[in-house]
């Protein structure tokens, strides 16, 4: 009897996923674009940030298909391809919220 609930292709690709996302700028990324459709230009603006550096994440994050281009002009603009990506981060901030505040009490 199998005890896995997932093939083991799934864990490789999750596990891939998870490397992606162990960087902290770009969950960060993400969670701006959940938002909406941002070009470069703003995400560098909002996250004081050089634009080359924001292009290198965002680049790994095409790459992996968690966000996709569209094209106006020059202007390049990013969208979140499905904003369930971010909820592990959402997941995390509120145990880290739960377990200081059971922390504190004690």
């Amino acid at each position: 009897m199998k005890l896995s609930p997932f093939p083991k292709e799934t864990y490789e690709r999750n596990a891939d996923i998870y490397k992606v996302l162990a960087n902290s700028k770009r969950l960060e990324i993400l969670n701006i674009l959940k938002k909406g459709e941002l070009s470069v230009e703003e995400l560098t603006h909002e996250l004081g940030v050089r634009k080359a550096n924001i292009s290198q994440h965002l680049a790994i994050l095409r790459l992996n298909r968690l966000v996709r281009v569209r094209r106006d002009g020059q202007r390049i603009f990013y969208s979140i391809t499905d904003p369930r990506i971010v909820e592990p981060c959402r997941i995390l901030h509120e145990l880290w919220q739960k377990n200081a505040l059971a922390g504190s009490a004690g």
